[in-house]
């Protein structure tokens, strides 16, 4: 379900804006098609800090998985225009300058972007509650909605398929050297929503193999896991 905040003024959205904000109201998500056929969008997020509450959205990247396999014909890169750039220890960590931070995309616009090309579909993230609550903030607060998209967490399906390296694997470098999977770059948006993809389509063959059909099955299985955990 979306909710749509329209009560509230929003500066930068034009006659065009508005109906492509309209347009992202009427999604809905179907969790119960056969997993290895779906589509997935893998999504990772660049942050001036690490308080998703706070800390302002820099770039997003973003890898479309269509019938097991990465579309590399269709991805996302985005970078959001900010007022002042992030502090230079900040810009060591996640490579994007001063200049190229005040030359992104306006934050709606950019927005608009992600929600189009993320559309009807589950999300996909490594550590996802991060890069879900800085997305939603930035998306509540330019667009005025609340998209309640489902998201998925490779950092917890991981382990969940493959509890004898969970011990071993912390990090998602952790788990891609563990499948052998070699990436071209890390730490952009767009790169380690690639180095996502890859893993993700690991874990998919997984659930297969375990006979989880489809994402709802594996939602559930996640849920009763935390379950478990708290019990």
């Amino acid at each position: 379900m979306i909710w749509p905040f329209s009560k509230r003024t929003l500066p930068g959205l034009d006659d065009a804006g508005n109906r492509r904000r309209a347009a992202l109201i009427h999604q809905t998500f179907d969790l119960k098609q056969a997993l290895t056929d779906m589509r997935w969008c893998v999504v990772d997020t660049e942050t001036g800090g690490l308080d998703a509450q706070s800390d302002p959205l820099l770039s997003i990247g973003a890898i479309s998985i269509e019938h097991r396999c990465i579309a590399l014909d269709h991805s996302l890169e985005v970078g959001l225009a900010q007022a002042q750039s992030t502090a230079a220890s900040n810009i060591l960590i996640h490579g994007i300058g001063g200049s190229e931070q005040r030359a992104g995309q306006p934050p709606h616009e950019a927005l608009l972007s992600w929600q189009e090309f993320a559309r009807d579909t589950p999300r996909v993230a490594f550590h996802a509650a991060f890069d879900q609550t800085v997305l939603q903030r930035a998306e509540r607060e330019y667009l005025g909605l609340s998209i309640a998209a489902p998201w998925f967490d490779a950092a917890v399906v991981a382990p969940l398929l493959f509890p004898d390296a969970a011990p071993h694997c912390r990090h998602l470098d952790d788990w891609l050297n563990r499948f052998g999977i070699a990436v071209y770059a890390r730490h952009g948006a767009l790169a380690d929503a690639y180095a996502t993809a890859e893993l993700w389509l690991v874990l998919l063959e997984a659930a297969r193999r375990e006979k989880i059909a489809t994402a709802h099955q594996l939602r559930n299985l996640l849920r009763a896991r935390r379950w478990l955990s708290a019990n």
